[in-house]
């Protein structure tokens, strides 16, 4: 599923699960949100605000009021440097103490905020959008990692920098909503639309480094042991979000290394291997966290 900035109850890949995942009903909905937000330090961001992007996609006026408390928590949770903390350690793959902050969910909070400016008919959250952006924006935020192709966006700020594929893809959206936000042109919005296309030439320069034997993907470039190959679920993700991007950013390059990973999905081989590696990969570096929801 694609979509632009203006309209607000689109997105560029489906969420609606993630408002679904109690039931269809709004009130279990209304129950799954307190849930997801009434402990402060085990409050998940991304899947806070991937509930609210997924509940605007579903596109049911009776259910802004969910969108209106997710933007409520933000303003509430953001911090004076336009940070949004995770307050508990990471539960897995990396080490990282709280708080610690991540720019898959500065990026999606950025793309709730400047939908949510439309469709709660509060143009003042675009403010807001801009400054959770702000993280991206500077070259020196430990989100943004310098290589020589150009910045890499880190779902986690780890050293070295991990370059999670599907986490810094999605950030980059962020940046392209609050530039394209309807009737703005501000020294951020163009600050937003610079880093967007400078995100984009990057991850065409180097998707080269994400590709494995038998065409399939890695989820990150850390330097683990055994490298970290993408699940299947990771795999098909890294597909959509290659073409999205090339829809946005249209490069070769991008298509070329979707359409192959695409075709590896459909043969056998790739696919059992794909996951006898990434069993492997588990045994080395297992999940250590215990008692936190967490999935991005």
């Amino acid at each position: 599923m694609s979509g632009q900035a203006g309209d607000p109850f689109e997105y560029h890949f489906d969420l609606r699960d993630k408002a679904l995942a109690a039931g269809p009903r709004p009130e279990a909905a209304r129950a799954h949100l307190q849930r997801l937000t009434s402990d402060a330090v085990r409050a998940n961001p991304v899947s806070i605000v991937q509930f609210a992007l997924g509940t605007l996609q579903l596109g049911q006026p009776e259910r802004l009021p969910l969108v209106a408390e997710v933007v409520a928590w933000i303003e509430r949770t953001v911090d004076s440097e336009g940070r949004i903390p995770y307050r508990f350690a990471m539960p897995h793959t990396f080490r990282l103490e709280p708080p610690w902050y991540s720019a898959l969910a500065q990026g999606e909070a950025t793309s709730l905020l400047v939908r949510a400016a439309v469709a709660l008919d509060s143009p003042g959250l675009l403010e807001l959008a801009a400054r959770v952006a702000q993280p991206l924006l500077d070259l020196a935020s430990p989100l943004v990692a310098a290589t020589a192709e150009g910045p890499v966006l880190q779902e986690y700020p780890t050293e070295p920098p991990a370059h999670v594929l599907n986490g810094w893809i999605t950030a980059l959206w962020g940046l392209h909503d609050l530039a394209r936000a309807a009737g703005q042109s501000t020294a951020v919005t163009r600050a937003a639309a610079d880093a967007f296309a400078a995100g984009a030439r990057t991850v065409a320069a180097r998707i080269e480094r994400y590709r494995l034997p038998l065409a399939w993907s890695r989820y990150d470039l850390y330097p683990h042991r055994l490298p970290n190959v993408a699940s299947p679920f990771y795999h098909r993700l890294h597909v959509g979000h290659l073409r999205r991007l090339d829809e946005l950013a249209p490069d070769r390059r991008l298509s070329d290394v979707a359409d192959e990973w695409e075709r590896a999905l459909r043969r056998p081989l790739p696919y059992a291997v794909a996951l006898t590696r990434k069993a492997a990969f588990r045994m080395l570096v297992p999940r250590h966290g215990r008692g936190v929801a967490f999935k991005i």
